[in-house]
């Protein structure tokens, strides 16, 4: 097994005496095996960034006994220098082997050997192997024996169980037979008493049984009537109802059909408004047409020309006509002369 010392035989420049003597303290106290003021002395040193210190502290750790905290300070050690790292990743899985984590030794003892090839590492790392195989075929076989132990035990309480079981059974049974002849004597007894009282508690049953039988029959009269009574009421008030219903669409259909009969009577007569200004338009054409006749005859004898009424007037006196109920036309009258046309009507 490796164990790197690192004395500190240069100092930088910036160094003072305190560290100079720490340094020397803590090689001489890990030389003469006082590892836990060499292990004091190199945690100052390793607080001002000395690699060198925290691999000689992680050292003192292991020398001491405390593995763990050795590992700690393995892992920390950061360094280009590759016989430090190698050194460090060396030392770390020694320690996971005293802890019987083999497998995280053969993980430090193969990191080692990928930064340089070296005859202790490779055999440590054998040497671990056997001894995680060996480790994990113990705990199979303490399983397995654990197991074999336990099936043992079982079956052995099972035997044990089955005999005590049988002892006591035949006490029970014993016991048993015993209790089943007192209680057939006494079942009897009790199967005498039960079977008298059971006729005087049948006829007790039949006798109420009869009373209740009446009076659910009368119940059942009444309940018969009840339902009836509530029968007739539904069908009353649905009948009631079907009458309103059928009055209030009686009501609808009448007053729809004189909404209809309003109608048609407005229609006839517009109709019949229609038909007579037709008429009484057709008179007034027939009139005009007569006067421009008699116009015409009597044109040579100085008659005036009968002139057409605008149709403000016709408006006028039809308006007249249809208030005063008059069928008859008023027509225009030839005016004679010395009359003023403008101050008479000509009507």
């Amino acid at each position: 097994m490796k164990y790197i010392i690192i004395f500190i035989l240069f100092l930088n420049l910036n160094a003072g005496v305190l560290d100079y003597f720490s340094a020397k303290d803590a090689a001489s106290s890990y030389k003469s095996g006082e590892y836990d003021k060499a292990i004091k002395n190199y945690k100052k040193l390793s607080k001002s960034g000395d690699i060198n210190a925290q691999y000689d502290l992680a050292n003192a750790y292991y020398k001491a006994g405390k593995l763990k905290e050795a590992i700690k300070e393995y892992k920390s050690v950061d360094s280009a220098n590759r016989d430090l790292k190698f050194n460090s990743l060396y030392n770390m899985g020694n320690a996971y082997a005293k802890l019987k984590d083999y497998e995280r030794a053969i993980k430090s003892y193969q990191d080692a050997l990928k930064i340089k090839d070296d005859k202790d590492a490779k055999a440590n790392l054998e040497l671990v192997k056997k001894l995680k195989k060996r480790k994990e075929q113990k705990k199979k076989e303490k399983q397995k024996q654990n197991k074999q132990n336990k099936s043992n035990k079982d079956k052995k309480n099972s035997k044990s169980n089955k005999n005590s079981q049988d002892k006591k059974n035949s006490s029970n049974t014993q016991q048993n037979k015993s209790n089943k002849e007192k209680q057939n004597k006494q079942n009897k007894e009790d199967n005498k008493q039960n079977k008298n009282k059971n006729n005087q508690d049948k006829k007790k049953s039949e006798n109420s049984q009869n009373r209740n039988n009446n009076d659910n029959k009368s119940d059942k009269t009444k309940q018969n009537q009840a339902q009836k009574q509530q029968q007739q009421k539904k069908e009353n008030k649905q009948k009631e109802k079907n009458s309103k219903k059928k009055n209030s669409q009686s009501d609808d259909k009448n007053r729809e059909q004189e909404k209809q009969n309003s109608k048609n009577r407005e229609q006839s007569k517009k109709d019949k408004d229609k038909e007579r200004k037709k008429n009484i338009t057709k008179q007034i054409q027939q009139a005009q047409k007569n006067r421009e006749k008699k116009g015409n005859k009597k044109g040579a004898k100085g008659l005036v020309k009968a002139v057409p009424i605008s149709d403000m007037e016709e408006k006028k006196w039809r308006k007249l006509l249809e208030k005063r109920g008059v069928n008859s036309l008023m027509l225009e009258l030839p005016s004679k002369k010395g009359v003023d046309s403008e101050t008479k009507t000509p009507w």
